[in-house]
């Protein structure tokens, strides 16, 4: 499957409250928290699948959950 290239806000638009397995993640101001676009490689996995994916290093994937404020869960602190 091909990659798709998205901004946070498509990600949330096109696959609502989905967990995603990203790569070549841009990041605002290289600040290594706040996404802002990367290549959806993934959107049928399981977060576990995923994050199985993320520990091991494979495809260089990042589990990613999208949601109504774009931030993954965790990643924000206290929301």
């Amino acid at each position: 499957a091909m990659a798709e290239r998205l901004t946070r806000e498509q990600m949330a638009e096109k696959y609502p409250n989905t967990w995603l397995g990203l790569n070549n993640i841009k990041y605002v101001n290289n600040d290594g928290v706040t996404l802002e676009s990367a290549d959806v490689v993934y959107t049928d996995k399981s977060s576990n699948e995923l994050l199985r994916m993320q520990i091991t290093g494979t495809d260089g994937i990042i589990r990613w959950y999208t949601n109504e404020n774009g931030l993954p869960l965790g990643a924000a602190g206290v929301l």
